[in-house]
């Protein structure tokens, strides 16, 4: 079944196809809010409230984008809600690294070493969630800087902007790391 028909579907009320939507896109939701998050148990509540927010918000869903770039840009919107709420940001620390790197995307890491992957985590951990997201959509899950801009509702060039400066950031601690190492 095309998207077309999954979001006629979805609008009309069929909740039959949540199931199919869910089997594709639960587990690229949650690696999202863990990264914005990161925190494992409140990334797991976003991803159940971003599914069962789906039958109302596929009301105001105008098919402009894929199903997948829609659940992102809820997913982020959700997490934001959800640190805004909770009035901070999270940092990632060295006791949490563990469990970090065992649910942070569900694959396996390959390529670094330990020394390597604490010192890129704690690059990252420099970034607001909002910056740490846009880098994770565009590097980590391959979205293009159209699709980018479409869901953070900014220009392609201020995105790719704060690309760079995310990634110098994340690559002047890594630096700074590894002097001291």
């Amino acid at each position: 079944m095309n998207e077309k028909a999954i979001i006629k579907k979805l609008q009309k009320g069929d909740l039959n196809v949540l199931k199919g939507i869910w089997d594709k896109n639960s587990q690229n939701v949650l690696n999202l809010a863990f990264r914005m998050l990161l925190d494992r148990d409140k990334a797991e509540d976003i991803l159940m409230d971003v599914f069962v927010s789906i039958p109302d918000a596929i009301k105001r869903f105008r098919g402009d984008s894929a199903i997948s770039t829609w659940l992102y840009t809820l997913t982020k919107n959700a997490c934001l809600m959800k640190l805004r709420s909770d009035r901070c940001h999270f940092k990632i620390v060295s006791t949490r690294k563990s469990e970090i790197e065992e649910h942070s995307t569900g694959k396996e890491d390959k390529g670094l070493s330990e020394p390597d992957k604490e010192t890129l985590f704690a690059g990252l951990s420099v970034l607001t969630p909002e910056i740490r997201s846009l880098l994770w959509l565009k590097d980590a899950e391959g979205l293009d800087i159209k699709t980018l801009a479409e869901m953070y509702k900014a220009p392609e060039g201020t995105l790719k902007a704060r690309l760079s400066r995310a990634r110098a950031e994340v690559r002047k601690v890594i630096e700074k790391e590894n002097q001291y190492a």
